[in-house]
C-alpha cells in the first residue's frame, strides 16, 4: 500500500468524517472504498461497452489476412 496526502476542502472533509463515523471506519478507508468502487463501475462500463459490439461482425465473411495484405500492397516481404 502506497501513502499519499491529499487536499480538500472543509465540506468534504465534514462529509468524510460524518461517513466515516455512520460506517465506523477511519476516513482513509472511507477514500479507498470510494476509490474503488468508482473504479469498478468503469471497469463495468467497459465490459458492457465490449458486450454491445461482440459479435457485431460474426454475421460478415472477412479475411484478415487478406485485407492486411490489400492495404500493405507497398511493403515487401521479405
Amino acid at each position: 500500500m502506497k501513502r499519499t496526502q491529499i487536499y480538500i476542502d472543509d465540506t468534504m472533509y465534514e462529509y468524510l468524517k460524518k461517513e466515516s463515523e455512520a460506517r465506523h471506519l477511519t476516513v482513509s478507508e472511507v477514500i479507498r472504498r470510494s476509490i474503488h468502487e468508482c473504479m469498478n463501475r468503469k471497469v463495468r462500463k467497459a465490459l458492457k461497452a465490449a458486450d454491445r459490439v461482440f459479435g457485431l461482425w460474426k454475421d460478415r465473411d472477412f479475411d484478415v489476412e487478406r485485407h492486411l495484405r490489400d492495404i500493405r500492397k507497398d511493403r515487401k516481404v521479405w
